[in-house]
Protein backbone atom coordinates (compact mmCIF):
# COMPACT_ATOMS: atom_id res chain seq x y z
CA UNK A 1 0.00 0.00 0.00
CA UNK A 2 2.77 2.38 0.62
CA UNK A 3 4.21 2.14 -2.66
CA UNK A 4 0.67 2.87 -4.40
CA UNK A 5 0.40 5.44 -1.90
CA UNK A 6 3.36 7.03 -3.74
CA UNK A 7 1.85 7.55 -7.00
CA UNK A 8 0.43 10.86 -8.11
CA UNK A 9 -2.69 11.66 -7.39
CA UNK A 10 -4.09 12.38 -10.68
CA UNK A 11 -2.90 8.69 -10.96
CA UNK A 12 -4.44 7.19 -8.38
CA UNK A 13 -8.06 9.34 -9.31
CA UNK A 14 -7.17 6.85 -12.62
CA UNK A 15 -6.66 4.11 -11.06
CA UNK A 16 -10.28 4.67 -8.32
CA UNK A 17 -12.08 5.23 -11.25
CA UNK A 18 -12.04 1.77 -12.21
CA UNK A 19 -13.98 0.57 -9.35
CA UNK A 20 -17.67 0.95 -8.29
CA UNK A 21 -18.20 3.73 -6.23
CA UNK A 22 -18.93 1.64 -2.72
CA UNK A 23 -15.15 0.36 -3.54
CA UNK A 24 -13.86 3.25 -3.61
CA UNK A 25 -15.53 5.06 -0.47
CA UNK A 26 -14.64 1.74 1.33
CA UNK A 27 -11.03 2.52 -0.05
CA UNK A 28 -10.58 5.82 2.07
CA UNK A 29 -9.66 3.92 5.36
CA UNK A 30 -6.64 2.53 4.04
CA UNK A 31 -4.76 5.84 4.44
CA UNK A 32 -5.33 9.60 5.07
CA UNK A 33 -4.42 10.58 1.98
CA UNK A 34 -7.35 8.69 0.45
CA UNK A 35 -9.84 10.00 3.08
CA UNK A 36 -10.35 13.23 0.49
CA UNK A 37 -8.49 11.86 -2.56
CA UNK A 38 -11.68 9.26 -3.74
CA UNK A 39 -13.76 12.86 -3.39
CA UNK A 40 -11.60 13.87 -6.55
CA UNK A 41 -12.90 10.69 -8.13
CA UNK A 42 -14.88 11.62 -11.49
CA UNK A 43 -17.20 8.88 -12.36
CA UNK A 44 -19.94 7.76 -9.71
CA UNK A 45 -21.25 4.40 -10.23
CA UNK A 46 -23.81 3.09 -7.80
CA UNK A 47 -25.03 -0.69 -8.00
CA UNK A 48 -24.04 -3.70 -10.45
CA UNK A 49 -25.11 -3.48 -13.89
CA UNK A 50 -28.63 -5.85 -14.33
CA UNK A 51 -27.08 -8.04 -16.81
CA UNK A 52 -23.59 -8.34 -14.65
CA UNK A 53 -25.60 -10.26 -11.88
CA UNK A 54 -29.20 -11.79 -13.03
CA UNK A 55 -28.27 -15.03 -11.84
CA UNK A 56 -27.26 -14.00 -8.05
CA UNK A 57 -29.46 -14.92 -5.32
CA UNK A 58 -32.08 -13.15 -3.92
CA UNK A 59 -30.58 -12.15 -0.84
CA UNK A 60 -27.55 -10.70 -2.90
CA UNK A 61 -29.33 -8.65 -4.98
CA UNK A 62 -31.13 -7.16 -1.65
CA UNK A 63 -27.59 -6.43 -0.33
CA UNK A 64 -26.85 -4.78 -3.34
CA UNK A 65 -29.71 -2.56 -3.10
CA UNK A 66 -28.25 -1.40 0.36
CA UNK A 67 -25.33 0.05 -1.29
CA UNK A 68 -26.93 2.17 -3.56
CA UNK A 69 -29.92 3.26 -1.44
CA UNK A 70 -30.98 6.64 -0.84
CA UNK A 71 -28.87 7.74 2.40
CA UNK A 72 -25.83 6.58 0.52
CA UNK A 73 -25.65 8.21 -2.79
CA UNK A 74 -26.68 11.27 -0.98
CA UNK A 75 -23.91 11.35 1.50
CA UNK A 76 -21.88 10.19 -1.55
CA UNK A 77 -22.62 13.75 -3.58
CA UNK A 78 -22.82 15.60 -0.37
CA UNK A 79 -18.61 14.49 -0.09
CA UNK A 80 -17.95 14.93 -3.82
CA UNK A 81 -16.14 17.84 -5.03
CA UNK A 82 -14.97 16.90 -9.08
CA UNK A 83 -15.95 19.66 -10.54
CA UNK A 84 -17.02 17.24 -13.67
CA UNK A 85 -18.51 14.05 -13.97
CA UNK A 86 -17.77 11.97 -16.99
CA UNK A 87 -19.83 9.09 -15.03
CA UNK A 88 -23.23 9.00 -13.35
CA UNK A 89 -25.02 5.48 -12.93
CA UNK A 90 -27.59 4.51 -10.93
CA UNK A 91 -28.03 0.20 -12.04
CA UNK A 92 -30.60 -1.43 -9.91
CA UNK A 93 -32.51 2.04 -8.49
CA UNK A 94 -35.69 0.55 -7.53
CA UNK A 95 -35.89 1.70 -3.90
CA UNK A 96 -35.22 5.27 -4.57
CA UNK A 97 -38.18 7.76 -5.62
CA UNK A 98 -38.52 9.65 -8.00
CA UNK A 99 -38.10 13.21 -6.28
CA UNK A 100 -34.67 11.61 -5.23
CA UNK A 101 -33.69 10.84 -8.83
CA UNK A 102 -34.41 14.49 -9.87
CA UNK A 103 -32.40 16.00 -7.55
CA UNK A 104 -29.01 13.92 -8.14
CA UNK A 105 -29.32 14.09 -11.60
CA UNK A 106 -30.11 17.76 -11.42
CA UNK A 107 -26.30 17.84 -9.42
CA UNK A 108 -24.81 15.66 -12.03
CA UNK A 109 -26.56 18.16 -14.74
CA UNK A 110 -24.81 21.06 -12.88
CA UNK A 111 -21.76 19.12 -12.64
CA UNK A 112 -21.15 19.10 -16.59
CA UNK A 113 -22.02 14.95 -16.41
CA UNK A 114 -21.04 13.66 -19.97
CA UNK A 115 -22.29 9.57 -19.34
CA UNK A 116 -25.58 9.16 -17.57
CA UNK A 117 -27.57 5.98 -17.26
CA UNK A 118 -30.45 5.02 -15.07
CA UNK A 119 -31.22 1.06 -14.90
CA UNK A 120 -34.45 -0.16 -12.87
CA UNK A 121 -34.27 -3.77 -12.73
CA UNK A 122 -36.16 -5.93 -12.00
CA UNK A 123 -39.49 -3.80 -11.85
CA UNK A 124 -40.62 -0.44 -13.30
CA UNK A 125 -39.68 2.73 -12.06
CA UNK A 126 -41.27 5.80 -12.19
CA UNK A 127 -38.97 8.71 -12.74
CA UNK A 128 -39.20 12.65 -13.22
CA UNK A 129 -35.79 14.15 -15.19
CA UNK A 130 -35.41 17.67 -14.36
CA UNK A 131 -35.78 20.11 -17.42
CA UNK A 132 -32.04 20.72 -17.60
CA UNK A 133 -31.45 17.21 -17.90
CA UNK A 134 -33.08 17.22 -21.75
CA UNK A 135 -31.15 20.63 -22.30
CA UNK A 136 -27.84 19.38 -21.28
CA UNK A 137 -24.90 20.27 -23.46
CA UNK A 138 -21.98 17.87 -22.12
CA UNK A 139 -24.37 14.77 -22.31
CA UNK A 140 -22.37 12.86 -25.20
CA UNK A 141 -23.94 9.33 -23.10
CA UNK A 142 -27.77 8.45 -21.81
CA UNK A 143 -29.23 5.52 -20.87
CA UNK A 144 -32.59 4.87 -19.53
CA UNK A 145 -33.57 1.06 -18.77
CA UNK A 146 -37.26 0.06 -17.63
CA UNK A 147 -38.13 3.62 -16.57
CA UNK A 148 -41.42 5.54 -16.59
CA UNK A 149 -40.77 8.86 -17.97
CA UNK A 150 -43.56 11.10 -15.94
CA UNK A 151 -43.39 14.01 -18.29
CA UNK A 152 -41.08 15.25 -20.73
CA UNK A 153 -40.46 19.46 -21.63
CA UNK A 154 -41.74 21.01 -24.71
CA UNK A 155 -38.07 21.77 -25.52
CA UNK A 156 -35.40 18.94 -25.99
CA UNK A 157 -31.96 19.69 -27.28
CA UNK A 158 -29.17 17.31 -26.68
CA UNK A 159 -26.31 18.97 -28.85
CA UNK A 160 -23.50 16.50 -27.93
CA UNK A 161 -25.37 13.43 -27.42
CA UNK A 162 -23.60 10.91 -29.66
CA UNK A 163 -25.44 7.17 -27.71
CA UNK A 164 -28.83 6.95 -27.10
CA UNK A 165 -30.38 3.74 -25.46
CA UNK A 166 -33.80 3.70 -24.90
CA UNK A 167 -34.36 0.15 -23.14
CA UNK A 168 -37.78 -0.86 -21.99
CA UNK A 169 -38.83 2.56 -21.67
CA UNK A 170 -42.17 3.91 -21.44
CA UNK A 171 -43.24 7.34 -22.42
CA UNK A 172 -46.17 10.04 -21.71
CA UNK A 173 -47.66 9.27 -25.25
CA UNK A 174 -45.99 9.27 -28.56
CA UNK A 175 -44.91 12.56 -28.97
CA UNK A 176 -42.77 13.25 -25.90
CA UNK A 177 -41.03 10.19 -27.20
CA UNK A 178 -40.74 11.88 -30.67
CA UNK A 179 -39.24 15.14 -28.61
CA UNK A 180 -36.97 13.30 -26.86
CA UNK A 181 -35.09 12.29 -30.15
CA UNK A 182 -36.07 14.98 -32.25
CA UNK A 183 -32.47 17.31 -31.99
CA UNK A 184 -30.00 14.96 -31.71
CA UNK A 185 -27.57 16.46 -34.31
CA UNK A 186 -24.33 14.25 -33.75
CA UNK A 187 -26.31 11.50 -32.78
CA UNK A 188 -23.97 8.30 -33.37
CA UNK A 189 -25.60 5.21 -31.91
CA UNK A 190 -29.58 4.57 -31.27
CA UNK A 191 -30.96 1.87 -29.35
CA UNK A 192 -34.56 1.38 -28.52
CA UNK A 193 -35.93 -1.71 -26.93
CA UNK A 194 -39.72 -1.64 -26.87
CA UNK A 195 -41.63 -3.07 -24.08
CA UNK A 196 -45.33 -4.72 -25.10
CA UNK A 197 -47.61 -2.84 -23.07
CA UNK A 198 -46.04 0.77 -23.92
CA UNK A 199 -48.62 3.50 -26.12
CA UNK A 200 -45.82 4.47 -28.96
CA UNK A 201 -45.72 2.71 -32.35
CA UNK A 202 -42.15 2.54 -32.96
CA UNK A 203 -39.73 0.29 -35.37
CA UNK A 204 -38.42 -1.72 -33.13
CA UNK A 205 -34.56 -2.78 -33.29
CA UNK A 206 -31.86 -4.99 -33.35
CA UNK A 207 -30.10 -4.54 -29.76
CA UNK A 208 -26.80 -6.07 -31.03
CA UNK A 209 -24.48 -4.30 -33.20
CA UNK A 210 -22.24 -0.92 -33.86
CA UNK A 211 -25.15 0.85 -34.44
CA UNK A 212 -28.98 0.57 -34.66
CA UNK A 213 -31.49 2.69 -35.48
CA UNK A 214 -35.80 3.44 -36.03
CA UNK A 215 -37.15 5.15 -38.91
CA UNK A 216 -39.33 8.38 -39.32
CA UNK A 217 -37.05 10.97 -37.89
CA UNK A 218 -35.32 13.36 -40.15
CA UNK A 219 -33.12 15.00 -37.77
CA UNK A 220 -30.29 12.44 -36.97
CA UNK A 221 -27.62 13.52 -39.94
CA UNK A 222 -24.98 11.61 -38.31
CA UNK A 223 -26.79 8.29 -38.35
CA UNK A 224 -24.63 6.01 -40.73
CA UNK A 225 -26.03 2.30 -40.18
CA UNK A 226 -29.29 0.94 -39.20
CA UNK A 227 -30.23 -2.93 -38.29
CA UNK A 228 -33.73 -3.31 -38.47
CA UNK A 229 -35.12 -6.64 -37.42
CA UNK A 230 -38.71 -6.03 -37.17
CA UNK A 231 -40.94 -2.86 -38.27
CA UNK A 232 -44.60 -1.83 -37.26
CA UNK A 233 -46.62 -1.74 -40.48
CA UNK A 234 -47.16 1.62 -40.01
CA UNK A 235 -43.70 2.70 -40.33
CA UNK A 236 -42.60 4.29 -43.44
CA UNK A 237 -39.56 2.05 -43.93
CA UNK A 238 -36.23 3.13 -44.74
CA UNK A 239 -37.47 6.68 -45.25
CA UNK A 240 -35.48 8.64 -43.05
CA UNK A 241 -32.35 6.45 -43.90
CA UNK A 242 -31.32 8.40 -47.23
CA UNK A 243 -27.88 8.76 -46.31
CA UNK A 244 -26.91 5.33 -44.35
CA UNK A 245 -23.99 3.53 -46.00
CA UNK A 246 -24.75 -0.09 -43.81
CA UNK A 247 -27.96 -1.54 -43.18
CA UNK A 248 -29.73 -4.96 -42.32
CA UNK A 249 -33.14 -5.92 -43.03
CA UNK A 250 -35.37 -8.37 -41.49
CA UNK A 251 -39.01 -6.87 -42.43
CA UNK A 252 -42.41 -9.10 -42.48
CA UNK A 253 -44.64 -9.70 -45.33
CA UNK A 254 -46.45 -6.31 -45.15
CA UNK A 255 -43.68 -3.74 -45.09
CA UNK A 256 -43.29 -2.25 -48.85
CA UNK A 257 -40.01 -0.01 -49.86
CA UNK A 258 -40.93 3.72 -49.69
CA UNK A 259 -41.51 5.22 -53.15
CA UNK A 260 -39.10 7.40 -54.43
CA UNK A 261 -36.34 6.64 -51.74
CA UNK A 262 -32.95 6.57 -53.28
CA UNK A 263 -30.22 5.01 -50.75
CA UNK A 264 -27.58 6.53 -52.81
CA UNK A 265 -24.93 6.46 -49.62
CA UNK A 266 -25.48 2.59 -49.10
CA UNK A 267 -22.70 0.35 -49.51
CA UNK A 268 -23.54 -2.95 -47.20
CA UNK A 269 -26.29 -4.48 -47.67
CA UNK A 270 -27.35 -7.19 -45.48
CA UNK A 271 -30.96 -9.24 -45.89
CA UNK A 272 -32.16 -12.12 -43.62
CA UNK A 273 -34.53 -14.42 -46.01
CA UNK A 274 -36.84 -16.12 -43.34
CA UNK A 275 -39.75 -14.15 -44.87
CA UNK A 276 -41.55 -15.40 -47.77
CA UNK A 277 -41.23 -11.93 -49.90
CA UNK A 278 -37.97 -11.17 -48.91
CA UNK A 279 -36.81 -11.50 -52.95
CA UNK A 280 -39.53 -8.59 -53.36
CA UNK A 281 -37.34 -6.04 -51.01
CA UNK A 282 -34.06 -7.62 -52.27
CA UNK A 283 -35.24 -5.91 -55.72
CA UNK A 284 -36.52 -3.08 -54.20
CA UNK A 285 -33.24 -2.24 -52.61
CA UNK A 286 -30.82 -2.96 -54.85
CA UNK A 287 -33.04 -0.85 -57.27
CA UNK A 288 -32.06 1.90 -55.23
CA UNK A 289 -29.00 1.42 -53.49
CA UNK A 290 -26.66 2.81 -57.21
CA UNK A 291 -23.39 2.24 -54.68
CA UNK A 292 -23.94 -1.07 -53.41
CA UNK A 293 -20.21 -2.78 -53.06
CA UNK A 294 -21.23 -5.64 -50.31
CA UNK A 295 -24.41 -7.66 -50.47
CA UNK A 296 -25.28 -10.50 -47.71
CA UNK A 297 -27.95 -12.88 -47.82
CA UNK A 298 -28.65 -14.89 -44.46
CA UNK A 299 -31.34 -17.13 -43.12
CA UNK A 300 -31.15 -15.59 -39.25
CA UNK A 301 -34.53 -17.16 -37.89
CA UNK A 302 -36.71 -20.46 -38.67
CA UNK A 303 -38.71 -21.12 -41.46
CA UNK A 304 -41.46 -23.74 -42.41
CA UNK A 305 -39.85 -26.56 -44.77
CA UNK A 306 -43.42 -26.00 -47.02
CA UNK A 307 -42.94 -22.22 -47.66
CA UNK A 308 -43.64 -20.59 -50.74
CA UNK A 309 -41.25 -18.18 -52.02
CA UNK A 310 -41.52 -16.00 -55.54
CA UNK A 311 -38.72 -14.42 -57.73
CA UNK A 312 -39.46 -11.66 -60.21
CA UNK A 313 -36.90 -11.37 -62.44
CA UNK A 314 -35.84 -7.18 -62.44
CA UNK A 315 -37.41 -5.63 -65.80
CA UNK A 316 -33.18 -4.41 -66.12
CA UNK A 317 -30.10 -4.72 -63.97
CA UNK A 318 -29.89 -2.38 -61.28
CA UNK A 319 -26.78 -0.25 -61.67
CA UNK A 320 -24.82 -1.57 -58.84
CA UNK A 321 -24.73 -4.64 -60.12
CA UNK A 322 -23.40 -3.57 -63.04
CA UNK A 323 -20.99 -1.11 -61.56
CA UNK A 324 -20.29 -1.62 -58.05
CA UNK A 325 -21.07 -4.82 -56.37
CA UNK A 326 -17.85 -6.57 -55.24
CA UNK A 327 -18.85 -9.03 -52.09
CA UNK A 328 -21.99 -11.36 -52.08
CA UNK A 329 -22.07 -13.87 -49.35
CA UNK A 330 -24.91 -16.41 -48.85
CA UNK A 331 -25.78 -17.60 -45.45
CA UNK A 332 -27.89 -21.00 -45.17
CA UNK A 333 -28.39 -21.12 -48.92
CA UNK A 334 -30.93 -24.21 -49.68
CA UNK A 335 -31.20 -23.81 -53.81
CA UNK A 336 -34.73 -25.41 -53.11
CA UNK A 337 -38.01 -23.90 -52.16
CA UNK A 338 -39.47 -24.44 -56.31
CA UNK A 339 -35.15 -23.31 -56.92
CA UNK A 340 -36.18 -19.74 -56.07
CA UNK A 341 -33.00 -19.42 -54.34
CA UNK A 342 -31.02 -21.05 -56.62
CA UNK A 343 -32.79 -18.55 -59.37
CA UNK A 344 -32.05 -15.74 -57.38
CA UNK A 345 -28.07 -16.86 -57.05
CA UNK A 346 -27.85 -17.35 -60.68
CA UNK A 347 -28.81 -14.13 -61.21
CA UNK A 348 -26.51 -12.09 -59.58
CA UNK A 349 -23.67 -14.27 -60.36
CA UNK A 350 -24.77 -13.18 -63.97
CA UNK A 351 -25.09 -9.96 -63.82
CA UNK A 352 -22.51 -8.18 -61.38
CA UNK A 353 -19.71 -7.43 -63.93
CA UNK A 354 -17.49 -6.22 -60.94
CA UNK A 355 -17.99 -8.66 -58.52
CA UNK A 356 -14.88 -9.97 -56.97
CA UNK A 357 -15.87 -12.55 -54.28
CA UNK A 358 -19.06 -14.71 -53.80
CA UNK A 359 -19.04 -17.22 -50.71
CA UNK A 360 -21.87 -19.91 -50.63
CA UNK A 361 -22.34 -21.24 -47.05
CA UNK A 362 -24.72 -24.05 -46.50
CA UNK A 363 -26.97 -25.17 -43.86
CA UNK A 364 -24.89 -27.10 -41.61
CA UNK A 365 -27.88 -29.71 -42.00
CA UNK A 366 -27.07 -30.80 -45.26
CA UNK A 367 -24.65 -33.60 -46.14
CA UNK A 368 -21.22 -32.73 -47.50
CA UNK A 369 -21.65 -34.59 -50.73
CA UNK A 370 -25.26 -32.63 -50.67
CA UNK A 371 -23.23 -29.17 -50.30
CA UNK A 372 -20.88 -30.36 -52.93
CA UNK A 373 -23.43 -31.33 -55.71
CA UNK A 374 -25.14 -27.97 -54.89
CA UNK A 375 -21.64 -25.84 -54.96
CA UNK A 376 -21.24 -27.66 -58.77
CA UNK A 377 -24.90 -26.88 -60.17
CA UNK A 378 -23.39 -22.66 -59.48
CA UNK A 379 -19.95 -23.17 -60.20
CA UNK A 380 -20.97 -23.95 -63.89
CA UNK A 381 -23.00 -20.17 -64.44
CA UNK A 382 -22.15 -17.72 -66.60
CA UNK A 383 -20.52 -14.90 -64.50
CA UNK A 384 -21.13 -11.47 -65.40
CA UNK A 385 -17.37 -10.76 -63.81
CA UNK A 386 -14.53 -12.78 -65.27
CA UNK A 387 -12.28 -11.82 -62.09
CA UNK A 388 -15.11 -13.32 -59.80
CA UNK A 389 -13.52 -16.00 -57.32
CA UNK A 390 -16.69 -18.63 -55.86
CA UNK A 391 -15.97 -20.20 -53.17
CA UNK A 392 -18.30 -22.65 -50.73
CA UNK A 393 -17.83 -21.47 -46.96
Amino acid sequence: MDKISQLPDDLLIKILSLFPTKDVVAMRVLSKRWMSLWTLVPRLIFGVHPEEDDDREEEDAKSDENDHCSHFVYGTLLLHKAPVLERFHLNRVSGCTASEIDLWVRIAVDRFVRDLKIRFFPEYGIIRLPSTLFRCETLETLELRKVIISDVPSRVSFKSLKTFRLLFVKYPDEESFVRIISDCPVLEDLVVETCHDDNVELTIVDYFGELKLLGNNNNLPQVIEANLLSVSCHAKVLESFSRLNRISLCLPEEVQYPTGIVLSQLVCLEICSCEDNWTNMLVSVLQHSPKLKALKLALNHSVSEDRKLFWTQPSCVPQCLLCHLETFEWRGYGGTTEEVEKEVAIYILNNASRLVTATIYYPESFELERKRRMFKELEVVSRGSRSCKLTMG
